[in-house]
């Protein structure tokens, strides 16, 4: 290599994964050789822990996760190193916003700690939950235990959630973003992928132009944006790219691993 680069942290969906939701071969070549040259690999996220470990075993990788958005930092077996959830005043207030919306098919979906809660069994839960063979996961609010949530998300048409957006917005200091058309994400304010990325090169001791970041969603903003190097894909949103410092080629063209072995020379 001839770049001095210690980390590189990537988003998953739209950007790691290719359009099956798969680590390509290429992919996956590139990410054993850096990690067998010394380069720490961080998968971040915005799913729980559970709904990415399959990829984590696919890589082998051992070092820590980002999941929820950077609402939580794991190390390689799940267990928290990092936890910021809302706060229960705040998260219940959203809540009540949220109670004017369900009629327009509107779905909350809440992640407190590894607990899953879904508001109803919407066309996303079924799927995500199948898929990933999630275990703490359950259907219906009546579930929920704890209302310090480390993120929620809501489920719908993408102007509708943007007039909730909107709304709580102007009732609560939160942190917003969609990750997808039809999905829009709450943190605790401040929280986001950056903030836990930045966190975590602070107890490594790693500096940001030892980093690359790559992303394809608002949600990746802050973390390309903190990195050195921040990498945003051909696919992604134009926010992201405007801010990138590089654009690389789409998800499903091995965009992040081409980039990489183009630009570390491998």
């Amino acid at each position: 290599m001839n770049r001095d680069i210690k980390l590189i942290a990537t988003d998953l969906d739209g950007t790691f994964l290719n359009n099956e939701s798969e680590i390509s071969l290429f992919n996956k070549e590139i990410f054993d050789y850096l990690a067998n040259n010394g380069v720490e690999i961080v998968l971040s996220t915005g799913r729980p822990f559970e709904g990415m470990i399959r990829y984590k075993r696919h890589l082998n990788n051992k070092n820590n996760s980002i999941v929820l958005n950077g609402a939580i930092i794991t190390d390689e077996d799940g267990k928290f190193i990092y936890d910021e959830p809302l706060d229960e005043k705040t998260a219940l207030k959203i809540m009540d916003i949220y109670e004017e919306y369900k009629k327009y098919n509107v779905f909350m979906h809440v992640y407190s700690g590894n607990k899953y809660v879904a508001s109803e069994e919407d066309f996303y839960f079924r799927r995500y939950a199948e898929k990933e063979k999630l275990k703490e996961i359950f259907v219906g609010l009546h579930n929920i235990e704890s209302f310090e949530f480390s993120k929620m998300l809501f489920i719908g048409d993408r102007d509708i959630l943007e007039k909730l957006q909107d709304e709580i917005r102007n009732s609560v200091k939160v942190h917003t973003s969609f990750s997808h058309t039809n999905f829009l994400e709450i943190l605790r304010d401040g929280i986001n992928k950056g903030s836990a990325l930045k966190w975590l090169c602070d107890k490594k001791g790693i500096n940001r132009e030892n980093i690359i970041a790559f992303g394809d969603n608002y949600n990746d903003i802050e973390m390309i944006e903190f990195a050195g190097v921040g990498v945003a894909m051909e696919n992604g949103e134009e926010e992201l790219k405007s801010k990138a410092d590089y654009i690389a080629l789409d998800n499903h063209s091995n965009g992040v691993g081409k980039f990489l072995k183009d630009f570390l020379n491998l």
